[in-house]
């Protein structure tokens, strides 16, 4: 009975907002202060990033689907030393800080892919960075590896889909808020 339910409910995405601290070398030099990354999170699977935005700072990257085919022959399993098992997505360069993110993770790149473990509350982060590869056209590269501790969640603003990650803190990584 409970399958029929489920079924015959639209599974709705709840948007969320997790914030990371940079530990590896790469996060605290692309990052500084950290990401929190803004994302949809279904009823089943991993939570689907939309932002990546600079903790310390009001900078925004917008995220758009990304096919691995799109990072040169055999996508990521072509590359030495990358996750395969990851969701990827492209920094839209034309939007909000776009392209700054693109010259600061990737310098002499035109476009800039992301690849995510899996968000999950309480749960380690790692992104890798890679940049179309301006010395071999169709392929791209590695341009850092960022890995992150989980630091809490973010309550959202009630009737506002876009919340501004400079407000408050309002949640220990301890005793995330789940009440919204």
């Amino acid at each position: 009975m409970a399958l029929v339910m489920l079924a015959a409910t639209p599974v709705r995405a709840e948007t969320r907002m997790f914030s990371y601290d940079p530990i590896s070398p790469d996060a605290k030099r692309l990052t500084g202060a950290g990401v929190t990354i803004l994302f949809n999170q279904g009823l089943l699977g991993p939570g689907r990033p939309i932002k990546v935005l600079a903790t310390g700072v009001p900078a925004e990257a917008r995220l758009k689907d990304a096919r691995q085919k799109d990072l040169g022959p055999d996508g990521l399993s072509a590359m030495e030393g990358v996750d395969t098992d990851v969701m990827l997505y492209e920094v839209d360069a034309s939007a909000a800080q776009g392209k700054i993110y693109v010259r600061a993770f990737c310098a002499g790149s035109t476009r800039l892919w992301l690849s995510f473990s899996t968000i999950v509350i309480r749960r380690d982060l790692r992104i890798q960075a890679f940049g179309d590869d301006p010395k071999a056209a169709g392929k791209a590269r590695l341009c850092g590896t960022l890995d992150f501790s989980y630091r809490g969640e973010w309550r959202l603003p009630k009737g506002r889909s876009a919340p501004d990650p400079m407000q408050d803190w309002t949640d220990s990584p301890q005793h995330p808020d789940t009440s919204y």
